[in-house]
């Protein structure tokens, strides 16, 4: 029992020191990898993503949520404000625990640290897209680790599996976004340690 418990902590030190900083992954060039229009779909959220554009490292997108969509869950981005402009529709939030509305024309910003959740409580297709470009939706590095988690937690098809911890695991902590209700030392310590594991399972992409 001994071998293998200094076999697992073997492991886990080596993989990690090698694929969280010798081999750490490299983030494309945001300018080249995204193109105008590129579309990314999470059914699980019932979300579609359109890139606009990419400028000076931040993403302009228009977000559709489905009718009814539960979106995302709720979460956190330690870096950046995250900013929303709906087009049309209603678009509900739950911002710490209490849920507001915003109508089309209207924009809200969410600092970061703030716990967060869009989705769509109406029949209609809701619309979020800032047309006169003064508002970039979220960092491009976050919008490229939402263009691997998408694929990758719909391939798992179950919002509730622990499968979904190797999918996020698998894009590191560059990957800007975090579970509101776990403590941010506890989520990146476990994607250090699972990382490597995700990435060598195929979960990185």
């Amino acid at each position: 029992m001994l071998f293998f418990l200094i076999l697992l902590i073997t492991y886990i030190l080596i993989t990690g020191i090698l694929f969280n900083h010798l081999l750490k992954p490299r983030q494309p060039d945001f300018s080249r990898y995204f193109s105008p229009n590129q579309k990314f779909v999470s059914q699980m959220e019932g979300l579609s993503l359109i890139v606009k554009k990419v400028e000076n490292n931040w993403a302009y997108c228009r977000a559709e949520l489905n009718p009814f969509a539960a979106g995302p869950p709720e979460h956190i981005h330690e870096h950046f404000d995250e900013s929303f402009t709906v087009a049309e529709g209603t678009a509900s939030f739950l911002i710490n625990g209490e849920k507001i509305t915003v109508q089309a024309g209207e924009t809200i910003v969410i600092p970061k640290g703030v716990p967060h959740k869009p989705f769509n409580e109406t029949a209609k297709l809701l619309i979020m897209d800032d047309v006169t470009n003064q508002h970039p939706s979220m960092t491009a590095s976050f919008a490229y680790g939402l263009t691997n988690i998408y694929s990758a937690m719909d391939k798992i098809g179950n919002p509730q599996s622990p499968l979904n911890l190797l999918a996020l695991a698998a894009q590191g902590n560059d990957f800007d976004t975090w579970d509101s209700k776990i403590p941010l030392g506890v989520q990146k310590a476990l994607r250090w340690i699972l990382g490597p594991t995700a990435r060598l399972l195929g979960y990185g992409k």
